[in-house]
């Protein structure tokens, strides 16, 4: 008997042995973290501190953006033949949601479109540009508060996939921070997101917030941020402009201190087209 139970102890612990030490499977060759199940640590959070730090190393993440050399519509090393451009909307409801094809993009990476000449509205201006959770609105007043407005993107896709994104900036970091990995980061320079208006309407807010900001090493800290929208839209299509006015670094990792939203009823000559590749 007890040479049995000696056995059965000794096959226990060896099969919990092999099963403690079994090798991580491997995935396109790139082991993946693995970290204590028990934990009870936030991982959305801990995935927007890693991808800061990622933006603070290198430009690793941005190996999947292109962006033209002009404000000229064309990408000059284009590898995806052709495709076809989709106008997507973001209405409030989604079954009022709209995908119209709009333009295509050629073999050479040239591309042109056509905007439709309305869109699906569900939603006021005054459902919009509002302060995000606690911030302390210092004024907000609406122009024709109850006039129709929606946001619009371009999709780019083939076969009938979407393949990837295509957007306006100054940069493809610009178009990153369009996220909610880089929504609180300050590098210089500007994006514009589409509109559509029914009528002539504005909106004036001012946003003041106060955030936790780190560079996900040593350093964390409270910061002022402040959000101003100055905006005055034409019936029609209109370019929202979303600029880093002033920054402040935690570490050296930049952060805005200031941003401003603007209209500009035409293409700057700095702005440029960047597509993200999905």
């Amino acid at each position: 008997m007890k040479i049995l139970k000696i056995m059965l102890i000794l096959l226990c612990f060896s099969g919990c042995k092999d099963s403690y030490n079994k090798e991580v499977p491997v995935s396109n060759g790139i082991a993946p973290l693995v970290t204590n199940i028990n934990t009870s640590e936030n991982n959305s959070e801990k995935q927007i501190d890693d991808e800061i730090t990622k933006v603070n190393q290198s430009d690793a993440h941005l190996k999947k953006y292109s962006i033209s050399n002009t404000n000229e519509k064309k990408f000059e090393a284009w590898k995806h033949g052709n495709a076809s451009i989709f106008l997507v909307t973001q209405p409030y409801k989604r079954n009022n949601k709209e995908e119209v094809k709009v333009g295509e993009v050629q073999e050479d990476g040239s591309f042109d479109f056509k905007l439709p000449a309305s869109v699906n509205l569900d939603r006021s201006i005054s459902n919009y540009f509002k302060c995000e959770g606690t911030a302390s609105t210092v004024q907000t007043d609406y122009k024709a508060p109850n006039t129709g407005l929606v946001s619009a993107f371009f999709s780019i896709r083939k076969n009938e996939n979407e393949i990837g994104l295509l957007s306006l900036a100054t940069s493809k970091q610009q178009v990153y921070n369009n996220s909610p990995f880089g929504k609180y980061l300050g590098h210089p320079g500007y994006r514009l997101q589409l509109w559509f208006a029914e009528a002539n309407t504005g909106a004036y807010t001012i946003c003041k917030r106060n955030i936790e900001a780190t560079d996900n090493a040593e350093i964390t800290k409270q910061i002022d941020i402040t959000d101003v929208y100055d905006l005055s839209f034409s019936q029609g299509w209109n370019y929202v402009k979303n600029e880093i006015k002033e920054d402040q670094m935690v570490g050296n990792v930049p952060y805005y201190k200031a941003k401003k939203y603007t209209i500009e009823t035409s293409l700057p000559n700095d702005v440029k087209w960047v597509f993200k590749e999905h």
